[in-house]
C-alpha cells in the first residue's frame, strides 16, 4: 500500500472507533423494538455461514440489491460450468437482495454482506476464505477492499459503472478514491463512457476494460423460461413498467384519448412501489373505465385468467411483485416509468429482449448510454410532450409494420450486447 493508501485505513479505522458505540446503540435500539437490523444480526458481525469446503476454489460474489442479485445469475451459471467443483459465496446488501438470490442463484453460500469493520471483515475472510472476490457496479468498502490487497486474493468489480449523480461525488474526492479504485486487480465497465470516467478518476488505464452491461444476459435467459400467454381474443396494450405518482395522469390521459379511435384497447399498469396502490386506485375509478386490481390478495392464477380479465376490464392494475416481465409479450407498446418526472427511469432492457417498441420519457438519465443505443438503433422513442406522445403511439397501434420494425430493432440491438458480453465473460472467467 502506498502512504496515501495507509493514511486512508488509518483514518477509517479511527472514524469506525468513534462511531462504534453509536452503531451499536443504534442497532440495539432497532432490536429491542423488534424491528429489522438491516438483515441477520449474527450475518453483519461476520458470523455467516463457513464454507466446509475451503480445499476447493471459492468465488466470493457481492452485490447489493435484487437487480445487481439478478445480473449475476449467469456469472455463477458460467462458473458452475467451466468448473462444477467451484464454490460460490455470494453476499448481499439488502433483505430483498438475499431473498431473491435464494430464489434464483446456484450459489454454495448465501449471505449478508458483514459491517465493514476490520475485526468483522477478517472474521468473514476467515470464514470464506475465497480464491477470487467479484464485486458488482459500484460497492466500495474500504476495509474489504484493502483486506482483500493485503491477503493477496485477486480483485475484480463486474459490470462497474459510475452514473451521472455519483459522478460529481466521486471526482470530488477524486485523490481518497482514486488509490481505492486502484486496489482492484481489474474493472470492467458497462460502456465505453464508464471507461473514460474511470481512468479519469486516475485508475490505471490497464486494468479498466468494457465488458457490456451484464444484465442483457439474464434477461435473455430469463425471456426463455418464462411461460408463454395466449390470449384468445384480441386486444391492443398499453403496458406502462414502474409508474411514479405523478406522471399517472399523462398516462390515463393518453388512454382515454386513444381508447377514442382504437378499439379493444387495454391499459395496464405496473407501479414502481406499492406504497401509492391506494392513491393509484383512486385517481384510476375517476376515469370510470372497468378496472381490476391484480395483489397480494388476489389467490388466483394471472397468466390463466389474464384473459378473462381483460375482456371484462379495460384498465388492469398490477400491484404485485415479479409479474411485470412476463406481461411484456402481450403488450403493443411499453412505457417506461420515471421519465415523465424526474426521477430518471429504469429497466429498458426488459421491453427490448421482448421484442416491443418503448415510448420514454425526458427523464432517463438512470439509463442513458442504454436509451441512447437504442434510440440510434430506432428501438425506442424519446419524448417530451403530451401530443407528441399521443400521435407516436397511435402511429405504432395503428402501423403493424412500423411498430414491429422497431420491435425487432430492439431485440437486435440486445441479441448484439449479449453475444458481446458473453464472450467477454467467459474469457475473464477463464
Amino acid at each position: 500500500m502506498n502512504i496515501k493508501l495507509i493514511f486512508v485505513f488509518v483514518a477509517y479505522q479511527f472514524l469506525q472507533i468513534l462511531i462504534l458505540p453509536i452503531v451499536f446503540i443504534y442497532l440495539a435500539i432497532r432490536k429491542f423494538k423488534k424491528k429489522p437490523v438491516f438483515g441477520s444480526f449474527k450475518e453483519r458481525f461476520g458470523f455467516i455461514p463457513k464454507n466446509i469446503n475451503n480445499n476447493k476454489k471459492t468465488i466470493w460474489l457481492h452485490a447489493v440489491s435484487v437487480g445487481e442479485i439478478l445480473s449475476i445469475e449467469t456469472v455463477i451459471n458460467q462458473i458452475k460450468k467451466e468448473d462444477s467443483n467451484a464454490i460460490c459465496y455470494v453476499t448481499c446488501g439488502t433483505i430483498a437482495g438475499k431473498n431473491i438470490a435464494k430464489k434464483h442463484l446456484k450459489a454454495d453460500y448465501i449471505s449478508f454482506l458483514p459491517y465493514d469493520f476490520l475485526i468483522i471483515m477478517l472474521i468473514a475472510f476467515n470464514r470464506i476464505n475465497p480464491n477470487k472476490i467479484i464485486i458488482i457496479e459500484a460497492e466500495i468498502w474500504p476495509n474489504f477492499l484493502m483486506l482483500a490487497k493485503r491477503l493477496d486474493i485477486p480483485l475484480y468489480l463486474l459490470n462497474a459503472r459510475i452514473t451521472e449523480r455519483s459522478a460529481q461525488k466521486y471526482f470530488t474526492f477524486k485523490s481518497i478514491l482514486k488509490n481505492i479504485f486502484n486496489l482492484f486487480d481489474q474493472i470492467l465497465t458497462q460502456t465505453d463512457c464508464d471507461k473514460i470516467l474511470f481512468e479519469k478518476l486516475g485508475v490505471e488505464p490497464q486494468k479498466v476494460k468494457v465488458l457490456g452491461n451484464i444484465k442483457t444476459l439474464n434477461v435473455l435467459e430469463k425471456k426463455e423460461i418464462t411461460k408463454k400467454i395466449i390470449l384468445k381474443n384480441s386486444y391492443k396494450i398499453l403496458l406502462v413498467g414502474s409508474i411514479h405518482p405523478g406522471e399517472l395522469n399523462i398516462y390515463l390521459d393518453l388512454f382515454n384519448k386513444l381508447k377514442l379511435n382504437i378499439k379493444n384497447l387495454k391499459l395496464i399498469l405496473a407501479p414502481r412501489h406499492f406504497n401509492w396502490e391506494q392513491e393509484l386506485i383512486k385517481k384510476v375509478s375517476f376515469t370510470q373505465e372497468k378496472y381490476f386490481i391484480y395483489n397480494e390478495k388476489n389467490n388466483l392464477d394471472l397468466d390463466e385468467n389474464l384473459d378473462k380479465i381483460l375482456s371484462e376490464n379495460n384498465i388492469l392494475l398490477i400491484c404485485k411483485l415479479g409479474e411485470l416481465f412476463k406481461l411484456y409479450q402481450i403488450a403493443d407498446i411499453f412505457y417506461l416509468g420515471g421519465t415523465f418526472v424526474n426521477i430518471g427511469g429504469h429497466n429498458l432492457l426488459e421491453p427490448a429482449v421482448w421484442g416491443i417498441p418503448s415510448i420514454i420519457g425526458p427523464y432517463y438519465q438512470n439509463t442513458k448510454i442504454i436509451a441512447k443505443e437504442l434510440e440510434k438503433n430506432n428501438g425506442i422513442f424519446i419524448t417530451n410532450d403530451f401530443e407528441t406522445l399521443y400521435l407516436k403511439s397511435k402511429s405504432l397501434i395503428l402501423n403493424s409494420e412500423i411498430s414491429k420494425n422497431m420491435g425487432s430493432n430492439s431485440f437486435d440491438w440486445l441479441n448484439k450486447q449479449t453475444n458481446i458480453v458473453a464472450q467477454k465473460i467467459k474469457e475473464f472467467l477463464n
